[in-house]
């Protein structure tokens, strides 16, 4: 991904201990930010819904289950997917609740070269989430649990009785 870290809207703050890997400016005042550890979509102005003020939604990348676009002749969006909220399809004409630019999971998007930006964004949030997902439920064999619990034997942190009975239990005796 190109560095677009100038496109950070002003009083845009994240934790000292994230870093932004993609920032991306939609049509309107709407921003994509992807940090090491999660994604942020800021809106402001009137185009997005907001008279005054603005609104931030944000999501670890564990809680996203997709990232995709939907383009038709000269303009799209942008639309993250997770669990519990349903996904309607949005016209970047409408207004409401099918409106991309009110959607809070949404970023508009117009012409082919921005496009292609928040196709790339969406291949990076989609190998975050496989990444995550691959890192995470890697299954551990019962003898690395038992060398787990041996460890914590040996640093004091449980008793030989609690080592034995949970070596038990992973054994099946």
């Amino acid at each position: 991904m190109e560095n677009t870290i100038e496109l950070l809207p002003k009083n845009f703050n994240i934790s000292k201990d994230e870093t932004v890997l993609i920032c991306l400016k939609g049509t309107n005042k709407e921003w994509l930010i992807c940090t090491d550890k999660k994604l942020y979509i800021l809106k402001r102005g009137f185009m997005t819904g907001h008279l005054a003020g603005d609104s931030n939604f944000q999501m670890p990348y564990k809680n996203i289950t997709g990232a995709h676009t939907d383009y038709h002749l000269l303009t799209g969006y942008f639309e993250v997917s997770t669990g519990g909220m349903q996904n309607v399809q949005k016209n970047y004409w409408a207004q409401g609740q099918n409106s991309p630019q009110q959607s809070p999971n949404c970023v508009t998007i117009a012409g082919k070269p921005m496009l292609e930006k928040f196709r790339d964004a969406c291949h990076f949030i989609n190998q975050k989430i496989t990444e995550f997902a691959t890192s995470n439920n890697t299954p551990t064999s019962v003898a690395d649990e038992i060398k787990k619990y041996k460890s914590l034997l040996d640093d004091g942190v449980i008793t030989q009785e609690e080592f034995s009975a949970k070596k038990k239990q992973l054994l099946g005796i």
